[in-house]
């Protein structure tokens, strides 16, 4: 079956795209956001300060017809007749006449049922907004002597909110205050005619984001393209590269074998040791090649698995048997816990590389005198991989990224150990084609437990 990792490379590149649309998205929904907001405050401001002057000039013309009328017929009295302050001014709600001490001196409205309301809503301030809220339930009945005309105006007093913007204007006559005028309008046609448009902002910028969206995935893909072509090149060079430096290094692994069989060791040590460097050199670059080569082809989704029915159990055996003079050199001592068949279907091949890259791993890592332990066990039809040693362990903040390619934790002891960051990417590469999962417990200091969990059914 062909390997998944095609599919994961595309995947990254898709959620790359996504980040990328993500961003661009972003920006430009900020910059619309703001464009609306700036936009709605000004149309707000302008209203606003309109209805403002309005109210200002029809408080002004009310107070000097006020004052017109104390010089014709005010005769030192503090009450005026009711109908003798008309609403006179387009748009006034009420008009109310206050003397210094508080009391109504006279006064109209549109709506007398809201009176009390309107009264209890003053302020001393010369310019001011309010909302009054009332309804059918607080007002009383019309008396019946009053006919349509009062029940028509009644009806107009059952909306629920009244925003009203009031000028005040001082009244005086002879020299001597009189009291303040109070003129208010309604302007709860602007507070919907607000709603409205923020509706209608909203409506927009929903239209703009689809189309803002749009334009962002068209300019992601755009800037994919060179990412993806390099990745591409890099991807074939990898490959051909590994391939072709995999001859000479055969060849020069064989010529030192030959060079070694040909020569007296014990009559130079110098020739001996330069033999052994170079060898275990190009052992090292012959692992690197390999594991560049394994990733290179997975990449590209031309690896494919050979499924066979094997027992694990006497594979991991001989695994542990292959490591036994690693761990002797370093007197590390080794555990294995394991039943005595462990019969299953998967890619020998690649589980035994798998045991070898984490078994490897461990013993590099873990000082003289440590030890590391291998067990399996089964449960159903799931193979449970687990490799724990009493190393260095890894920080917290680096487990993350240790199955990344080239990621070295301890960069110092890696390079020291001959590691390249490769293992562990390989590692995780083959867990994801048998379609498991691989996980690591870590605490510096006290070794780390890697944990593997792979179907293995025993079904041919």
């Amino acid at each position: 079956m062909k390997t998944k990792r095609r599919g994961k490379v595309q995947n990254i590149f898709k959620r790359t795209q996504r980040r990328l649309t993500k961003g661009f998205l972003r920006q430009l929904m900020v910059f619309l956001l703001l464009f609306s907001i700036v936009m709605f405050g000004m149309f707000y401001l302008v209203i606003m300060k309109d209805q403002e002057l309005e109210v200002r000039n029809l408080a002004k013309e009310e107070a000097a017809r006020v004052e017109a009328y104390l010089g014709k017929t005010y005769e030192a009295k503090n009450v005026f007749p009711q109908h003798d302050l008309e609403l006179r001014g387009s748009g006034i709600f009420f008009a109310y006449l206050i003397s210094p001490d508080g009391a109504l001196l006279v006064g109209n409205e549109t709506d007398p049922q809201v009176r009390q309301k309107l009264l209890s809503a003053l302020s001393e301030e010369n310019l001011f907004q309010r909302k009054i809220t009332f309804g059918s339930s607080g007002s009383e009945e019309d008396d019946d002597d009053e006919g349509h005309e009062r029940s028509e105006i009644h009806n107009k007093s059952l909306r629920k909110d009244l925003h009203l913007m009031i000028a005040k204007e001082k009244i005086s006559f002879a020299g001597r205050e009189v009291g303040n005028l109070y003129v208010g309008t309604d302007i709860s046609y602007v507070y919907q005619m607000f709603i409205l448009l923020f509706g209608i902002l909203i409506g927009l910028l929903t239209f703009f984001a689809l189309i803002a969206w749009f334009f962002s995935s068209r300019m992601s893909k755009k800037a994919m393209i060179p990412i993806s072509s390099a990745f591409e090149r890099q991807r074939e060079f990898v490959a051909d590269a590994s391939h072709e430096l995999r001859t000479p290094l055969s060849v020069m692994l064989s010529s030192i074998d030959a060079i070694e069989m040909t020569i007296d060791h014990n009559q130079d040590p110098i020739v001996r040791k330069m033999l052994f460097n170079m060898k275990d050199e190009v052992k090292r670059m012959t692992g690197l090649v390999s594991g560049l080569l394994t990733l290179a082809r997975s990449d590209s989704g031309k690896i494919e698995r050979n499924d066979a029915v094997f027992d694990f159990s006497e594979m991991a055996q001989k695994a542990m048997e292959a490591m036994k003079p690693i761990a002797q050199e370093k007197q590390i001592q080794l555990q294995f816990d394991a039943p005595e068949t462990l019969v299953g279907k998967g890619d020998e091949h690649r589980l035994k590389q798998l045991l070898y890259i984490l078994l490897d791993n461990a013993l590099k890592y873990t000082p003289n005198g440590g030890k590391v332990e291998l067990a399996l066990s089964r449960k159903q039809d799931e193979l449970k991989i687990k490799v724990s040693d009493t190393g260095v362990g890894i920080r917290p903040e680096e487990q993350p990224f240790i199955f990344d390619r080239f990621y070295r934790a301890d960069k110092v002891r890696s390079r020291q150990e001959g590691s390249y960051g490769l293992g562990l990417s390989i590692a995780k590469w083959i867990v994801d084609i048998h379609q498991g999962t691989i996980e690591v417990n870590s605490e510096l200091g006290k070794g780390s437990v890697f944990i593997v969990e792979l179907p293995f059914s025993s079904k041919r």
